[in-house]
């Protein structure tokens, strides 16, 4: 329950979002295993390469490339939104934070965008206490696609604090049943057979352990677990190298990712196939094993479904994090190894990947 005292600033950002984006759509599965070869992890292939194409030329070193920046705002009245945002910056740079605090709320209540309002509600998140709160802020700026570029990696870390404290900051914002741990359960049989069976849905170990603050997966008799209703989903923003980790309208987890050079990287949405830990790479009709100084997949490889046109895509880490934020992979989704590794404890096979 959200309280009384976060008047009419949160009501506006949330209502004015909300309204405007509408509801997310729901992944469905595919049928993994009769495609499963398909989204091994190629050479990082083109946009619109046939699966049987050959295996592309060896790629010359990275570099680093200009990348589109956010629109300027170039009317008078997105010109006035931005102004009263950097004034309330303005305040928190020259110490006054409960002046910061008064114009950023006095700004979303003001709002005539729900992109003003959205952006507003970024830079009062960190001063919020109340962490559902403080979410609901992040996740509304994300949704409104108003997180430019590097932010996403202050969103990310804030709402990887936010994680470490779930069950005041996630629990109470997502669709959830509840589940009375029984004699013989274990985390892996709960999410691959008692929840399917029980409440419809298969979500990953790791973020049923997140959404409960479990640091291990050892279970007691008697403990109640949360079980989140609505399928983990990711999205990845082409222009600002953002991906985030959706709960229906609630933000999971964001990151700064690394994409494909000559925009190869494809706009659609896709669904994870594949999950392998320290993968090897097929390149150039060669096998590189894991380890190996020219294999560039980093330690998780998440492989998308094959499509027309499209085909041997996938999420992976990086022996290159330099090159995060950037165009430089053959179409691939790239991420620090670190950070792969977090969102493969997420996302489960089936998830929907949309990239836009």
């Amino acid at each position: 329950m959200l309280h009384k005292w976060w008047g009419v600033g949160l009501v506006v950002v949330l209502g004015l979002v909300w309204l405007a984006l509408g509801e997310r759509p729901e992944s469905a599965l595919p049928a993994l295993k009769a495609q499963e070869q398909q989204a091994a992890p190629l050479a990082e292939p083109a946009a619109g390469t046939p699966a049987a194409a050959p295996a592309p030329a060896p790629v010359p070193a990275p570099q680093e490339e200009a990348h589109a920046a956010p629109a300027p705002a170039s009317q008078p009245a997105a010109a006035a939104e931005d102004a009263a945002i950097e004034h309330a910056l303005s305040l928190r740079q020259a110490g006054d934070e409960a002046g910061a605090v008064t114009a950023l709320r006095h700004t979303i209540q003001q709002a005539q965008s729900v992109e003003q309002a959205a952006r507003a509600g970024l830079f009062l998140a960190p001063s919020v206490a109340d962490l559902a709160e403080r979410r609901q802020y992040l996740s509304a700026a994300l949704e409104a696609g108003v997180v430019r570029g590097e932010e996403y990696e202050q969103v990310g870390g804030s709402l990887r604090e936010l994680n470490a404290a779930a069950a005041k900051s996630l629990q109470p914002l997502i669709v959830a049943e509840s589940y009375t741990v029984g004699t013989g359960d274990s985390l892996w049989k709960l999410c691959n057979r008692t929840f399917p069976e029980r409440f419809g849905v298969t979500p990953e170990v790791g973020l049923v352990r997140l959404v409960n603050g479990l640091t291990r997966d050892s279970l007691r008799v008697g403990q109640v677990l949360k079980v989140p209703k609505q399928p983990l989903i990711v999205k990845v923003d082409a222009q600002q190298h953002g991906l985030v980790a959706w709960l229906g309208d609630v933000a999971v987890a964001a990151y700064r990712v690394g994409l494909g050079r000559d925009d190869r990287t494809p706009r659609r949405t896709f669904n994870v196939l594949v999950k392998q830990e320290n993968p090897a790479w097929f390149y150039a009709g060669r096998t590189i094993p894991f380890g190996d100084p020219e294999n560039i997949l980093g330690t998780r490889w998440m492989g998308f479904d094959s499509q027309p046109g499209a085909s041997g895509f996938g999420i992976h880490g990086t022996s290159l994090p330099e090159s995060i934020g950037k165009n430089e992979s053959m179409g691939c989704v790239r991420m620090r190894n670190a950070e792969v590794e977090e969102l493969f404890e997420l996302v489960p096979r089936g998830a929907q990947v949309t990239i836009f």
